[in-house]
């Protein structure tokens, strides 16, 4: 097992982190990079903006579900605080674009899971099923904002630039 102490089922494990690093490829080559000749990195902010309108627009309930739970119980960031590292309530900046917050939650869940904080999440003895419900809805989330953007979508699918 690769991820032995992560409290999610494997195989979600394996679906998201997988789904999020094919999006942030198509982020990078379909115009939504940032960065210079020593680095580049996916441009979330900027893809949020640009799909900003469209996603507003999605009628699939179980997307606005997920987006709605994303916001309304948004996962915890890691702070360090006199030289700990502490669990902190976070919410998105409600002056933000929606899709904006939205996909910052999305990428909090991927940090969380990806640099090995869910190891120690203060849900994971109490409710396993919060942690579950989190990488599930930022899936869901990730997928369908890829399919509101062609070029993301083409590069999300076929690995094209």
């Amino acid at each position: 097992m690769v991820f032995p102490h992560v409290p999610l089922p494997e195989q979600l494990t394996y679906e998201f982190l997988g789904t999020f690093a094919r999006c942030e490829y198509a982020l990078k080559c379909s115009g939504f990079a940032k960065g210079g000749q020593k680095s580049v990195e996916a441009d979330w902010d900027k893809f949020a903006i640009d799909i900003a309108w469209h996603f507003s627009r999605v009628k699939a309930e179980d997307f606005k579900e997920c987006v709605e739970y994303l916001l309304r119980e948004p996962p915890r960031k890691q702070v360090l605080r006199d030289g700990h590292i502490e669990w902190q309530e976070s919410a998105p900046d409600a002056n933000l674009p929606r899709s904006q917050q939205t996909l910052l939650m999305v990428r909090r869940v991927r940090n969380n899971l990806f640099h090995g904080a869910k190891v120690w999440s203060p849900e994971r003895s109490a409710d396993r099923d919060r942690d579950v419900r989190l990488v599930s809805s930022a899936l869901i989330v990730i997928k369908g904002c890829v399919a509101l953007r062609e070029g993301v979508q083409d590069a999300f699918r076929f690995g094209i630039f």
